[in-house]
């Protein structure tokens, strides 16, 4: 039972004139048969999108499927035992996308119902390309909630509304160790933790550390070896930033210490009657002390149910989104590109269409970045598939960039250096691993960019693994190589374990 989508009605055609500037949108000939409301980049390559029931209640027909990004094709529908609509999703070490949580129930007031989630937890096999549920659940409902892959590759798992429709404050923060499937418990959420909490996992010093930045406005952090929070610096948008979004930007190993910086943008107050969204941006920078939220420049247009995607050459894509939440007349259709080296919001180009609430975007393995959805309303949802090629896929001229070729081993370990093979080495600029993305409701559960040391010596490329799982957890990661211009290769998927 896929809903109908209004597509048609919010798609508007738009011609860039300067992609070299601006980058560029084009709208694919495929339409996404279910609602995208989850999605996640495979270590194959394609995509798993899961719809559940789509937020359309009384539908049973749990939905999800394969996207070939190549084709733009669907390569598998997949059908669902139980409801994924509103989970949490990560990416296991092993490649393997696990979904945490789900809706066991929507409001209705015959049934005496609210929304409530559900206990289960399953593993999507991206060879196989089928679901596994864990042989244990996690024991309580999970509505809206969010996992973080720690430094040793277990999951943490926060928040959420649990079976019965229960909030979420003082639920435990649980643990899951995939290779003996079972679940712990290492803390307590901390009073009005919000659904969907917004967390990264970051070093500071040589401790490991959960960093939470909304919605609520008193950020918190999270020591994941004794299960205690602490309150960091409120934020400075007032009570609220709801369908905000949260962006660990670039950790450059070239500094010493690695010590990052956080963004947050966009989202609005859904507390106060009528609020509308914000442009404002807010950093927080963990090199400076005391640690306090700072405004940045503000983005170009305010919107909430945003997306912001990490691109090779350390910029963020933020598009997405509308002026008042869920509002299917007042979309922000222009994207932007944050520098993160400047700190400033340009034109990233016009979408065609308005992907609005339950939209996402993933940066796939051709540099190119894919966004689909949108859900203005139960039963409708947005239908076409964008694709945008930033800036650096074009030459001065607008016509295609020509590319670095890339060649690396499958496999790295932390700390050890590793050769990658490139016709142009001396041209060489930058070296970056990108983790895959898995993304929902205007927050990357998995985002992270990781800037390498490399040399050039005799004509051979070499760069160095990242040191330990607090600057990039184990897993797969998208390796690639910029040129002096900034000229982004195609990614290589691989594998970096101790």
């Amino acid at each position: 039972m896929s809903a109908e989508g209004p597509g048609q009605l919010l798609c508007k055609a738009f011609v860039e004139k300067q992609p070299q500037v601006h980058g560029q949108w084009k709208t694919s000939p495929t339409l996404m048969p279910i609602n995208p409301v989850h999605v996640a980049l495979l270590n194959t390559g394609k995509v798993l999108v899961i719809a559940g029931s789509g937020n359309v209640p009384g539908n049973k027909d749990y939905e999800a499927l394969v996207l070939d990004p190549k084709t733009q094709l669907v390569e598998k529908p997949l059908k669902l035992t139980w409801d994924m609509f509103c989970s949490g999703m990560v990416i296991l070490p092993n490649g393997s996308p696990l979904i945490l949580g789900g809706t066991k129930s929507y409001p209705n007031k015959t049934l005496k119902t609210k929304f409530a989630g559900e206990p289960y937890a399953s593993i999507f096999d991206p060879v196989a390309e089928q679901f596994m549920d864990t042989k244990k659940t996690m024991g309580r409902g999970r509505w809206y909630p969010t996992g973080t892959v720690l430094s040793d590759g277990s999951v943490m798992v926060i928040g959420g509304w649990d079976e019965s429709g229960a909030g979420n404050t003082n639920m435990d923060v649980q643990k899951y160790e995939y290779l003996s499937d079972t679940w712990s418990t290492i803390g307590t959420a901390f009073q009005g933790v919000p659904l969907y909490p917004r967390e990264h996992l970051l070093k500071i010093g040589n401790i490991e550390e959960i960093f939470e930045t909304g919605a609520n406005p008193d950020s918190q952090m999270l020591d994941p070896s004794t299960g205690k929070w602490s309150k960091v610096d409120p934020t400075h948008t007032g009570p609220r930033r709801d369908h905000g979004t949260s962006v660990l930007l670039p950790l450059d190993l070239s500094n010493n210490p690695v010590l990052p910086k956080v963004l947050i943008l966009g989202g609005s107050n859904v507390d106060q009657i009528g609020s509308l969204a914000t442009n404002s941006a807010e950093i927080m920078d963990f090199s400076k002390t005391p640690w306090k939220w700072v405004t940045g420049n503000p983005m170009r247009h305010a919107r909430e149910e945003l997306n912001a995607t990490l691109l090779p050459n350390l910029q963020v894509l933020v598009s997405g989104g509308s002026l008042k939440n869920e509002i299917a007349d007042l979309p922000s259709r222009e994207a932007e590109l944050y520098d993160s080296s400047t700190g400033t919001f340009s034109s990233a180009s016009t979408m065609e269409c308005a992907h609005l609430y339950h939209s996402n975007t993933l940066l796939l393995p051709d540099a190119t970045v894919l966004a689909v959805g949108g859900n203005p309303k139960q039963k409708t949802y947005e239908r076409h598939i964008e694709i945008y090629s930033p800036p650096y896929l074009f030459d001065k001229n607008g016509k295609p960039a020509t590319r670095p070729d890339l060649a690396a081993p499958a496999v790295i370990h932390y700390g050890s250096s590793f050769q990658i093979s490139t016709q142009n080495v001396n041209n060489i600029g930058s070296v970056v691993l990108v983790r895959p993305g898995a993304v929902t409701h205007a927050f990357d559960m998995e985002q992270r960019l990781i800037k390498l040391v490399h040399k050039i010596e005799s004509g051979a490329l070499t760069a160095i693994a990242p040191p330990d799982g607090t600057i990039a957890p184990p897993g797969f990661y998208l390796l690639f190589i910029l040129d002096s211009t900034g000229v982004p290769s195609k990614g290589q998927f691989v594998q970096l374990m101790k």
